[in-house]
């Protein structure tokens, strides 16, 4: 019942947004400003001819694979130093407020004069997820079942004893959420360093030369494409998290 009632939410919201964009493009009458789906869906179909494009979107997939990979090492590392280390989170805390506090377009523009074009994203992504990874990890340390602790001070644990088998399975589902949470945001900062970086081969660099062209339904299209797979793989990568939590839990 509450699945169906989810899939005729989705459907209704499309059908919603499709009626509302054809609306405001009859109003608007001006293809540069807001073209209509059919000419949108027609440059869609334009590039899902080009071998350049899927080529692109293949650089583009691969940086934000590879960015998220390095953010979830780096920002498990450190969650876990700050969470057994007081000392440690007092020294990161201040630079991860800042890396928070800083807009990305900031980081972008400065990492344009330290790395070539196709390392500015992947660098930026990797500095903007890492305050959600790490702070999801910590978490799981602070919020440890003090019951749990105060047992195994009880039973003379010790503190890898501790960690293995308290604090461990404690962290694991912040772990998994800090693990969806940058997932999402890693498409979003890949897509906007690329944007600004210009490397050879990136969906955001499409994107930009379609932009100076004026080519609006290009623009749209890519955009659509972008957020289509980026809401996709985020979705099935939140479905095998839950899946296993439940799992998890069931035991």
């Amino acid at each position: 019942m509450k699945k169906s009632r989810a899939i005729t939410a989705y459907i209704l919201s499309v059908v919603f947004i499709f009626i509302l964009w054809i609306v405001l493009a009859r109003l608007v009458n001006a293809s540069l400003i807001l073209p209509g789906p059919a000419a949108v869906f027609k440059a869609m179909g334009a590039l899902l001819k080009k071998p350049d494009f899927f080529r692109a979107f293949g650089w583009t997939f691969g940086r934000v694979v590879f960015s998220f990979v390095l953010s979830v090492l780096i920002g498990t590392l450190l969650g876990v130093l700050c969470g057994l280390s007081s000392f440690a989170r007092l020294f990161f805390e201040l630079p991860l407020a800042i890396i928070r506090a800083t807009p990305v377009v900031a980081f972008i523009l400065i990492a344009l004069f330290w790395f070539k074009s196709g390392t500015v994203p992947v660098f930026v992504s990797v500095l903007m997820t890492l305050p959600i990874m790490t702070t999801a990890v910590f978490n799981g340390f602070y919020k440890t079942d003090e019951k749990l602790l105060g047992m195994a001070q009880t039973f003379n644990f010790t503190k890898r004893q501790i960690f293995r088998y308290i604090q461990l399975p404690s962290l694991i589902p912040f772990f998994m959420n800090g693990m969806v949470s940058s997932f999402g945001l890693t498409w979003k900062v890949i897509a906007a360093g690329e944007v600004l970086s210009l490397p050879k081969n990136a969906a955001g660099t499409m994107l930009q030369r379609a932009q100076v062209h004026l080519e609006t339904p290009t623009v749209i299209a890519i955009t659509i494409i972008l957020v289509t797979v980026s809401f996709i793989i985020e979705r099935l990568f939140m479905l095998l998290v839950t899946n296993f939590l439940k799992k998890r839990g069931s035991r």
